[in-house]
């Protein structure tokens, strides 16, 4: 058979066993070709349907990631991005979400903590998404798998209000206490890489750092530079290890938050633990949007109402704010670099470092907000 040939025979088997129709499960078998962030191991759909209705006694009428069907696909995603993250539609009751994690040695144990954390919110009354199940947690081919609540709504806007909301729900989540069991292991990293650099946000360097590695033999001469350049950054970024610490978030942002304005929930807690408070609040500050300084004034007022920032943290703030940028721009190297270009230093989160003034204007809007 040819590899085209293949290939339709792939669509054919997705679109059986996800429900979608022939178009949309090419769409996403092309796009997950690409993808910087496709699993390392695809899902077999039909496998993970017949494990779950097993196990749950629930009969499945589809089952597929959240971004390859119009009706679920989070608002500014786009195909392969949450290739983990499946809405499972039942017959007999309302959707479920399950997360399809690697299968890391380690893996099935965190999810477990996974599990423990979401129960944990849910006892302070934390607006999270809420576990299905009395025993979310399972094993398929030994990948842990854990089922919680479809919520309605989708991703709010990214209106003052809505950012205001999620600063004050940052500082909620950062005074609950972080003691003991799972809420208290190590978090803050980036939940993409959860199987490899799970922990606290320097974690996030040691993935921007592997991107690079991963690609440095096949560099080219006009990117060596750039990938010098790069890897510097890296070298001398600032971990945020020092700073005071709370339970926090591993991916605190817009995409982060699901639910209508004024009613909206946190998901996506695979990267949360205890670790430096500053970076989760440097990322929410950084996507309310440069250059929107209402946005960020809502952010840090509304968070400052929780938590007072120390002045090592203050003073730290343009330093951490270039973190997560800085893992986006290593990821955004490597995919270039596998497709044999090189990005220009004005491209995406690569042109966001190559102008530090933006960090620092950043950070002098919210500082404004944060001190008063």
């Amino acid at each position: 058979m040819t590899k085209e040939g293949s290939f339709k025979r792939a669509v054919r088997q997705r679109a059986q066993a996800t429900g979608l129709r022939y178009t949309e499960a090419r769409a996403a078998l092309e796009k997950g070709r690409t993808s910087p962030f496709a699993s390392t191991r695809p899902v077999e759909f039909a496998e993970l349907r017949a494990h779950l209705e097993t196990r749950y006694g629930i009969s499945i009428t589809s089952i597929a990631p959240i971004d390859d069907d119009p009706e679920t696909r989070p608002s500014g995603s786009w195909i392969g991005h949450y290739p983990w993250t499946l809405v499972v539609k039942r017959a007999d009751g309302s959707p479920w979400i399950a997360r399809v994690f690697s299968s890391a040695a380690d893996t099935v144990g965190r999810v477990e903590g996974d599990a423990e954390i979401l129960r944990f919110l849910a006892a302070h009354d934390f607006p999270a998404e809420r576990l299905a199940h009395d025993k979310p947690v399972s094993v398929f081919e030994g990948s842990g798998v854990i089922v919680t609540e479809y919520i309605e709504g989708g991703r709010p806007d990214q209106s003052p209000a809505v950012l205001h909301e999620l600063a004050s729900l940052l500082g909620r989540l950062h005074k609950l206490p972080a003691t003991g069991g799972a809420v208290a292991r190590d978090g803050g990293a980036e939940e993409h890489d959860g199987a490899f650099f799970a922990g606290r946000p320097k974690q996030d360097l040691a993935a921007a750092m592997s991107f690079l590695v991963s690609v440095e033999d096949t560099v080219t001469p006009e990117g060596r530079e750039m990938f010098e350049w790069l890897r510097d950054k890296v070298e001398h970024a600032d971990d945020a290890e020092g700073l005071p610490e709370a339970f926090t978030h591993g991916n605190y942002h817009g995409w982060a938050a699901v639910g209508a304005p004024g009613n909206v929930s946190i998901v996506g807690w695979a990267g949360s633990g205890r670790g430096p408070r500053l970076p989760a609040l440097a990322w929410l500050l950084t996507t309310a949007g440069e250059g929107n300084s209402e946005g960020v004034a809502a952010v840090a007022r509304s968070y400052r109402d929780h938590i007072q920032l120390t002045n090592d943290e203050l003073d730290r703030l343009p330093a951490v704010l270039a973190m997560r940028p800085l893992w986006l721009a290593c990821l955004d190297y490597r995919q270039s670099t596998r497709n044999g270009s090189t990005p220009s230093m004005n491209e995406g989160w690569i042109g966001w470092l190559a102008n530090p003034e933006h960090a620092e204007r950043l950070a002098a809007q919210a500082i404004t907000s944060l001190r008063v």
